[in-house]
């Protein structure tokens, strides 16, 4: 994997992502390059290939690094591909696994609880209707299936999820405007008003989808975004490294790999210790986001001097991340999110613990 990765980073991903900053262009091209990897994680019993999360996490970061609009669509798909692999019939999940099937994160909603759905559904025979806006959903309109959350059909619960044909009557994606920075992730409003998808889109039993969210989509999410970041910052640092002082380069390779620790960290506790991984989620998230901020922004800084096909690369990645810190949720919606899972007056503890 390591070697063709290389390769469609360095010949695909990498050539085209001034153009797609520039056009603000989904990333087409990279994404059928990288198809073969869109079934990395799902489970070899369906075709896949059986990996998790920290080989999802290395891809990620290595195509970020290049270019940060691919990184996001992957940081969607993955995330997405978690809850079809947990709970998607043969069907489906043997169509992600195949590769060349992108799939995409409709689970979000604006405010502190972000993760419980307002939209509705409603059945008519063998078709569900489904009414609701999904803000900030990745690779709208791109995308070949969405994996969305409702509110329960007919069962006590909170969520229920829906794996959603992108061509499915009624959906309906506006026109992207693209914003300051990951122009090319077409990332937008999607409104089902209703949207009519067949009954078996129903993924795992109806009201009962809101521990996957929390435990599997959530987490994915929240990991590849640093992971996103993580290519950001090792996108800017190699951009300037020869045209700055040694000092001023370890500094920024310090705050990266601050982020990394935290980064591996979570990735252990999301496997071995559950429990523990909400606060080390949240941790990842709270320091990724200022490592970003304060790397990018030194960079730039440090690239004032520097010929402008090389400073362009730095102000790339400073509007990346400026747009992968606004994307929700964001470190503050996970930072309320897990404070509400604290005792109100918690023991002192150490960092983590």
């Amino acid at each position: 994997m390591s070697v063709g990765l290389d390769r469609i980073v360095r010949d695909v991903v990498a050539p085209a992502a001034s153009s797609v900053d520039r056009d603000g262009a989904f990333p087409r091209a990279s994404v059928t390059a990288l198809g073969g990897l869109l079934g990395l994680t799902m489970s070899r019993a369906v075709g896949g290939r059986g990996c998790g999360l920290a080989e999802a996490s290395d891809v990620v970061e290595r195509v970020a690094a290049a270019c940060g609009s691919t990184g996001a669509v992957l940081r969607s798909h993955f995330a997405a591909v978690a809850a079809v692999d947990r709970l998607g019939g043969r069907a489906s999940r043997a169509a992600v696994a195949a590769g060349g099937h992108l799939s995409t994160v409709a689970v979000f909603t604006p405010g502190s609880h972000f993760l419980l759905p307002s939209g509705t559904a409603s059945r008519r025979g063998d078709v569900v209707d489904l009414r609701d806006r999904k803000s900030g959903v990745v690779a709208a309109g791109e995308a070949d299936s969405y994996v969305w959350s409702s509110t329960p059909l007919a069962a006590h619960g909170t969520t229920t999820l829906w794996h959603v044909p992108a061509n499915a009557p009624g959906l309906f994606v506006p026109a992207n405007l693209p914003g300051i920075g990951l122009r090319g992730t077409s990332t937008t409003t999607v409104r089902a008003d209703p949207a009519h998808v067949p009954a078996d889109c129903l993924l795992g039993p109806d009201g009962r989808s809101f521990d996957t969210v929390v435990h599997h989509v959530l987490p994915w999410y929240v990991v590849l975004g640093a992971s996103v970041a993580l290519g950001v910052m090792c996108g800017a640092i190699d951009a300037v490294a020869s045209h700055i002082g040694a000092s001023d380069l370890i500094r920024l390779r310090l705050r990266a790999d601050a982020v990394r620790v935290l980064h591996a960290d979570a990735l252990a506790a999301v496997d071995w210790e559950p429990d523990r991984a909400r606060r080390k989620l949240c941790q990842l998230a709270v320091h990724a986001a200022e490592a970003l901020s304060t790397v990018t922004d030194q960079a730039l800084k440090a690239s004032a001097d520097i010929p402008p096909p090389t400073r362009s690369a730095v102000e790339r990645r400073f509007r990346e991340a400026t747009s992968l810190n606004t994307q929700p949720p964001t470190a503050d919606h996970l930072t309320t999110f897990t404070a509400r899972a604290e005792p109100a007056h918690p023991k002192a503890t150490r960092l983590g613990v």
